[in-house]
């Protein structure tokens, strides 16, 4: 049996090298079929929702606060510490050593920080968590020092 399987995404430390290098060279074979950059983040929002769904499935998350529960998203999923501001429903989210979006290239217009986005605000929405919106406000593929993500949080549902 492979070694790959959901329960291994929370139980190793993920090759996020490789995982990077995979995002900037899909998006320039996206490139070559002639997608354009609002169709790239369509399908890496996608994506990080479709690995939102599989941590989901394997992960149990304990966080009482939506803040908590951010960071510790933040700390499972992608193994950053995170810094959390927020104001009333809007949880901004600062990662410095963003495990997705190391790099700036010149071809590379839409960052990995679409997968991010996309795979937090499933893991939240599966926890109760309503996601009204999501943002990327700095990202490091764009030469930000750091990236940055905004959240705006509904009432926590009860299951």
């Amino acid at each position: 049996m492979s070694e790959n399987t959901r329960a291994s995404l929370v139980k190793k430390k993920m090759g996020f090298n490789q995982m990077r290098n995979t995002i900037y060279w899909l998006q320039r074979v996206m490139k070559q079929y002639n997608l354009s950059e609002k169709d790239i983040e369509k399908r890496l929002l996608s994506m990080g929702r479709n690995i939102g769904a599989s941590f989901s499935k394997e992960a149990l998350f304990n966080s009482k606060n939506q803040s908590d529960l951010i960071k510790e998203l933040y700390k499972v999923t992608l193994k950053s510490k995170v810094k959390i501001e927020q104001e009333f429903e809007i949880f901004t989210v600062t990662d410095n050593k963003s495990a997705l979006c190391k790099y700036q290239y010149k071809d590379i217009q839409t960052p990995g920080c679409n997968i991010v986005i996309g795979m937090i605000s499933e893991i939240l929405e599966r926890n109760g968590v309503e996601v009204k919106e999501m943002e990327i406000l700095n990202c490091k593929t764009h030469g930000d020092p750091y990236c940055k993500h905004s959240y705006k949080l509904g009432v926590k549902k009860t299951k």
